[in-house]
């Protein structure tokens, strides 16, 4: 390849990344840009008490979503990592793969059925089904990067020499597999704790909109923009900063402390 066709390569790989790059990036501009034009009319979310309940029970159940995910999650990788039978691969698509694909409306309507008001035990409508619906679309993130680096972890065989020198399953676990992948566990539940704040569909339709109840942020802002659109604009752009920010403060925090 002689350089002109090289620089056309590199000017063609530019363009198109930067396109690309620009088409992702222009909706958060325009929104944070309409936010702080129109910030008297939109501020008005920051003394609705709607929206600090919505904002609260938003938290607090993505927050419950990351501990259920960070306890159960590492010992399913494990399994995963180490344990061979048939369905192994079925299992997986089940428990990462079909997860992220499937409609959450299509997850709020299973459980509504499975543990609504027509099945023996009904919880629909309650601050449990917020973090039922948010819990299936959420935990994968961590799943999958935490078996991805596991299986890394078992080809370098680093675990087999600590089970030469005597390790059992615990000191393999806590002792090497842990610590390697911290850094991907640590990636894995700062996405699950994202996209838990963020659910939608499924936290519609089984958990429904009970103002200070069940209403989370989402459903907030697609309750009131018919209403008033810069309180839902509002609602949005505090939930993209505040996820922002904590997803870069928690990967910077942890870079600093691997560095």
């Amino acid at each position: 390849m002689n350089r002109t066709e090289k620089d056309k390569t590199n000017f063609f790989i530019k363009i198109s990344s930067w396109s690309w790059i620009a088409w992702f990036i222009i909706p958060y501009l325009f929104l944070f840009v309409v936010f702080f034009v129109k910030f008297d009319a939109a501020s008005a979310v920051l003394q609705d008490g709607r929206f600090w309940s919505a904002f609260l029970i938003s938290f607090s159940s993505a927050v419950v979503v990351v501990l259920l995910t960070a306890f159960f999650a590492i010992p399913v990788a494990y399994f995963l990592t180490y344990s061979s039978f048939r369905y192994n691969n079925f299992v997986e698509a089940l428990l990462i793969d079909i997860p992220q694909t499937f409609p959450p409306v299509a997850v709020g309507v299973i459980y509504l059925f499975m543990l609504g008001p027509s099945s023996p035990i009904n919880i629909a409508f309650t601050f449990t089904a917020v973090v039922i619906a948010k819990l299936l679309v959420s935990a994968p993130f961590t799943i999958g990067y935490t078996l991805r680096k596991f299986r890394e972890i078992k080809n370098s065989k680093l675990d087999l020499v600590a089970r030469s020198l005597g390790a059992g399953a615990r000191d393999v676990l806590f002792r090497v597999l842990i610590p390697l992948a911290r850094r991907d566990i640590t990636a894995g539940l700062t996405l699950s704790w994202a996209r838990a704040m963020g659910e939608f569909g499924g936290s519609l339709i089984f958990a429904g909109v009970i103002s200070y109840k069940t209403e989370i942020l989402p459903t907030y802002a697609s309750r009131v923009v018919d209403a008033n659109p810069f309180l839902a604009l509002a609602a949005t752009a505090l939930l993209t900063i505040f996820a922002l920010f904590t997803i870069i403060i928690v990967r910077s925090l942890f870079k600093r402390k691997v560095e």
